[in-house]
């Protein structure tokens, strides 16, 4: 690869974190030297744009539930929560370039303590936790794939409650908007107010968090 393709790859690479931070914190700012550099950091550690970006909204979002008041300024607020997320699957890589050699996987460990933890009032509850079991790949193909299986089995749990229990969730998730009341766009409003109901419909149904980076529980 050329060293015109290789600048071209890392300006794309900067450009999409921003464009999703900007996104997320629902207003305009330009990156200070000192959040470029912390970028460029994270693209010699080579951290995966996936997991910044999934890192990121995490981040957002946890301000979000908190009612956190005012903006988040930088970049580098952001930056221990990516760290955190690339040390733990730094420590998944590691384990699974260790099968060959006879040591457990810890990502089949990790898959299993996810199916185990699914409880038995979800929909297909068996079939789930086979379809958690068989997932294999790379840390990175099996994450995107957990996230399609949550987002099936929220929506069809959704389906499933309630008008009593439905109308109870919606109106959790509206308070915690209220708090956000004047700072949030519309559409930023909206966004906030789709995961803050995905997360309220987590708890609420005991469902742990399906992801390679978050603790097997509700």
């Amino acid at each position: 690869m050329s060293e015109t393709a290789d600048r071209d790859g890392d300006q794309a690479w900067f450009e999409a974190i921003e464009k999703t931070f900007i996104r997320l914190r629902g207003a305009p700012l330009l990156l200070s030297p000192a959040d470029w550099q912390v970028a460029r950091r994270w693209r010699r550690q080579g951290i995966p744009l996936e997991l910044i970006e999934e890192a990121l909204k995490q981040v957002f979002l946890q301000r979000a539930e908190r009612g956190a008041r005012g903006k988040v300024n930088s970049l580098r607020y952001c930056a221990p929560a990516v760290e955190a997320a690339w040390g733990e699957m730094k420590e998944l890589l590691a384990g699974a370039s260790h099968h060959d050699s006879g040591e457990p996987p810890d990502l089949t460990s990790r898959l299993r303590s996810l199916a185990t933890a699914l409880p038995d009032t979800v929909p297909d509850c068996d079939r789930v936790r086979r379809e958690i079991l068989s997932l294999s790949g790379t840390p990175e193909a099996i994450e995107k794939k957990l996230g399609e299986i949550e987002s099936n089995l929220l929506q069809r749990s959704a389906a499933e409650l309630p008008p009593s229990a439905r109308a109870a969730l919606e109106a959790e998730v509206d308070a915690a908007l209220r708090r956000l009341s004047g700072r949030l766009s519309a559409e930023e409003r909206e966004r906030t107010r789709e995961m803050l109901l995905r997360r309220a419909l987590r708890r609420r149904l005991e469902l742990p968090e399906l992801s390679l980076f978050a603790n097997p529980t509700p």
